[in-house]
Formats: C-alpha cells, sequence, structure tokens
C-alpha cells in the first residue's frame, strides 16, 4: 500500500512541478473563488486547498532562507551584488497588490462581521502578499543576471573558440 502511496505522490509531483511558479496566483485565486462560493462544503473544500498551496510557497520560502542556492547557468555564479531599481519596486508593488485583492476578497466573506479580525486580516494579507511579491521579482531579477552573465561567458568562449556566435 505504501508503494502506491509513493509513486501516486511521486506521480503528483512530477505533474505539478511545471505549474510550480504558478502556485501563489492558484492559491490567491482559490481564495478568491472560495469567497464567492455559496455552496460551505466546496468553500471549505477550496480554502483547504488553497491552504495547503500558501504553506507550500511558504515552506518554499523558508526554504530558500535556509538553502544555500546552486545551479547556476553561469560558470561563475550569480552576480554578487543586484542593486534594487524603481522598476523592481513598481513591478513587487503591482505583483502584492494582485496577491493582496485576490486573497482579501476571499476571506473578507469568513471575517467581515469582526472589525478587529478584518483589520488584522488586512495587515497580515499586506505584508505576507507584499514578502511573496518581493520575493518573487528578486528571484526574477536575480535569474536574468545570471542568465545574461551566462551569455556573455558564451559569447567570450565562442570567440576563444574561433566559432562564430549564433544569431
Amino acid at each position: 500500500m505504501s508503494g502506491d502511496f509513493t509513486t501516486l505522490w511521486q506521480w503528483t509531483r512530477e505533474k505539478w512541478l511545471p505549474l510550480r511558479p504558478l502556485t501563489p496566483f492558484l492559491a490567491s485565486g482559490l481564495t478568491l473563488g472560495a469567497g464567492f462560493c455559496t455552496v460551505r462544503p466546496l468553500r471549505i473544500f477550496l480554502l483547504c486547498l488553497a491552504l495547503g498551496l500558501f504553506l507550500e510557497v511558504a515552506a518554499d520560502f523558508a526554504r530558500t532562507l535556509l538553502d544555500r542556492e546552486t545551479g547556476y547557468a553561469s560558470y561563475q555564479g550569480p552576480p554578487q551584488t543586484i542593486p534594487v531599481t524603481p522598476a523592481q519596486l513598481a513591478l513587487a508593488g503591482a505583483l502584492a497588490l494582485v496577491y493582496f485583492f485576490m486573497i482579501f476578497a476571499g476571506l473578507a466573506m469568513f471575517f467581515l462581521p469582526s472589525g478587529l479580525g478584518l483589520v488584522l486580516i488586512v495587515l497580515g494579507v499586506l505584508a505576507l502578499s507584499s514578502l511573496a511579491a518581493w520575493r518573487n521579482v528578486r528571484l526574477w531579477w536575480r535569474e536574468g543576471a545570471d542568465y545574461e552573465q551566462a551569455l556573455k561567458e558564451e559569447s567570450n568562449m565562442s570567440h576563444k573558440l574561433r566559432i562564430p556566435p549564433v544569431r
């Protein structure tokens, strides 16, 4: 029985892997859908599924803080410093607002009568949405800088080997 469960778990992880970058959007969408759902069992199921996806995002975030990054496209690794630009701040702000409104719309249905609960939910969701958005934007910038550095290394190596660059 445990072998079947392990096989099913591995199959599920393989199918989920390409969709992993979309996990925050999917979890936010499920929360939003649960907020508009009138059938209580379906609403609870959607919220439990969204909570599981949010926990996966949180675990991934914690793992990135604890683990050392490996597997770069460049031989030298990513650039040591990546400056914070206004474009990063604007993109992180827009992404945080998208995350916030999608999550808040779903959760507000449960906590709407309670004023204090609503304020705590707003602050908590805003803080977590901002952290998730900033992490995603910085990750995208770091991967972009790593890819640019790998392209520069490849063009330098092609000149040494006298191979014309691919256009």
